[in-house]
C-alpha cells in the first residue's frame, strides 16, 4: 500500500474519533454549542469517509507513478493538503461564527470550502487517467510491449 494511502487513511481515522466525539458531545447538553453539528457532519463526512475513499481508491487503481515521494504523488498530496486544510479551517472557524459575528470567521469558512473544492478537482486530476476501460488497458499495454521490443 503506497504511503500516502496509509496518511489518508490514518487520517480518516482520526476524523472517525474526533466525530464520535463530537456526537458523544451532541448528546450531553453541557457540552453542545450550536455549531456542533455541522462540524460533526463535516468530520465524519469529508473527514472520515471521504479520505477513506480516497486512500483506498489511490492504493486499488494501478497509477501513472509507483514512485514513491511528494513531486512523483504531487496530485496525491495536494488532495491530502487542500481537504485538511480545509477541515482544520472549517473546526476552528465554525464555532467561532456562531459566537461571533465578525467577517473574518465567514472568510474563512469560505477558504474551508474553496480548498476542499481544490481537493476534489486535485483528486479527479489524479484519479480519472487510471480508471480506463478493459479495452483502453489493452491498448497501453500492446503500446508499451511495441515500445520495450
Amino acid at each position: 500500500m503506497p504511503f500516502i494511502s496509509r496518511i489518508f487513511i490514518k487520517s480518516g481515522m482520526v476524523y472517525f474519533v474526533l466525530s464520535l466525539f463530537a456526537g458523544l458531545f451532541l448528546e450531553i447538553e453541557q457540552f453542545s454549542f450550536p455549531a456542533l453539528m455541522p462540524l460533526f457532519w463535516h468530520m465524519l463526512m469529508l473527514g472520515w469517509i471521504t479520505q477513506i475513499i480516497i486512500g483506498v481508491s489511490i492504493w486499488m487503481y494501478p497509477g501513472r507513478n509507483k514512485e514513491e515521494g511528494f513531486w512523483n504523488q504531487k496530485w496525491n498530496w495536494f488532495t491530502f493538503i487542500f481537504l485538511n486544510i480545509g477541515m482544520a479551517l472549517r473546526v476552528a472557524a465554525e464555532p467561532m461564527m456562531t459566537e461571533q459575528h465578525a467577517e473574518f470567521w465567514n472568510i474563512l469558512i469560505v477558504i474551508s470550502a474553496v480548498l476542499h473544492v481544490l481537493g476534489g478537482i486535485t483528486y479527479l486530476i489524479e484519479i480519472w487517467p487510471r480508471i480506463m476501460s478493459k479495452k483502453t488497458q489493452r491498448k497501453k499495454r500492446k503500446r508499451q510491449r511495441r515500445r520495450s521490443s
